[in-house]
């Protein structure tokens, strides 16, 4: 397979990081402590988010900082999943609707 030119990664677990051989760089940041993404302004034609969407605390802030980090015409793809922990699930997401 071939590698990327850059393939920046940033989640909160360095061993995982590490293991991904396609990364260039990687950043470990937890994003419900500090939403700012670690990268300038439109650095980047593709944005993901994988499986991680459920348990951001503050996702308007990161969702604007993926739109920072984009180049005007990128792409940001958000992946879900059906699997649901609820020890790690934000509490917000967790509850029934009271009406």
């Amino acid at each position: 397979t071939p590698k990327p030119v850059r393939l920046a990664i940033t989640g909160m677990n360095a061993e995982e990081l590490k293991a991904n051989v396609q990364a260039t760089d990687w950043t470990v940041q937890d994003l419900n402590m500090d939403p700012k993404l670690p990268y300038g302004d439109a650095e980047f034609d593709v944005v993901t988010n994988t499986v991680s969407v459920d348990y951001l605390t503050k996702p308007l802030e990161v969702f604007r900082e993926v739109g920072r980090v984009l180049r005007p015409g990128g792409l940001a793809v958000v992946a879900f999943s059906n699997r649901c922990f609820l020890s790690k699930l934000v509490a917000i997401w967790s509850v029934g609707d009271p009406d």
